[in-house]
């Protein structure tokens, strides 16, 4: 049986925050800061497949007007309870971006961190959404697989057949079985896909970066010293010749 990504996030939500407290997803997601730190945005925020809240609870920190949505109501759950904890006003609601129920030119800025373009049905219907329900001159600020990590996993373990599967279909199976027995579809983008992706659903795209381009880290040695790594991070991620090195790439587009 096929399953989709909010199934998947269904059943792990009370776990979803503890996976990511290793050493490199902290690296992670400080450099995602600093990125997201760079567009500047401000106003109505809508946080796209907001999961358990990290991003939405911080730009409501910030004073922002954020509206959040996700498919997966447990994870919804959890995002409100800790919007709760951090005394923070957020609209959560339950919602596929390929069907945003708000009218046109509604926000200032959309969010889709999580890979959440990797993981929905239709990329391509959910950024003309996202096109539709911003405002002009807004802007979207995304996290999506890389394409180059799937491929450098088929290549260096021999697998040719599934490497050329992979460069067919541009989809794979993917899932944490540790934690739960459902593996649902990812989109994984080489760079240039990006680029044509917004180019046909009307952005241009005005910053594209590398998420943690020096890895694999030893873990120990990343933990003490995680704000020089973070500074090397930083200074590199934006150069093309590394892009292939990480696993997601951060992108922001602007609509029109």
């Amino acid at each position: 049986m096929l399953h989709r990504s909010w199934e998947y996030y269904d059943e792990i939500a009370s776990k979803y925050d503890y996976m990511y407290e290793e050493p490199y997803w902290v690296l992670y997601h400080m450099l995602l800061e600093l990125l997201i730190s760079d567009q500047r945005i401000n106003g109505r925020i809508l946080d796209l497949g907001t999961g358990t809240g990290r991003w939405a609870i911080d730009l409501a920190k910030k004073g922002m007007n954020v509206v959040a949505i996700d498919p997966s109501e447990k994870m919804l759950s959890v995002a409100k309870m800790k919007a709760h904890l951090n005394e923070v006003k957020i609209d959560f609601m339950k919602a596929k971006g390929e069907a945003l129920p708000f009218e046109k030119d509604y926000f200032d800025a959309v969010l889709a961190m999580g890979d959440v373009i990797s993981y929905c049905d239709s990329p391509m219907k959910l950024l003309s959404e996202v096109n539709r329900v911003l405002k002009p001159e807004g802007k979207l600020v995304a996290t999506v697989d890389n394409a180059f990590a799937f491929l450098q996993d088929f290549v260096s373990n021999v697998e040719s057949k599934n490497a050329e599967k992979f460069m067919r279909n541009k989809r794979v199976l993917i899932g944490d079985s540790s934690v739960s027995r459902i593996h649902f579809h990812t989109t994984p983008f080489f760079p240039d896909d990006i680029k044509v992706l917004l180019s046909k659903t009307g952005f241009k795209l005005i910053d594209i970066a590398g998420m943690v381009v020096f890895a694999p880290y030893d873990e120990e040695k990343l933990a003490r010293n995680i704000d020089d790594a973070l500074a090397w991070e930083y200074r590199f991620c934006r150069e093309e010749q590394l892009f292939g090195r990480a696993e997601h790439l951060f992108f922001a587009a602007a609509k029109g």
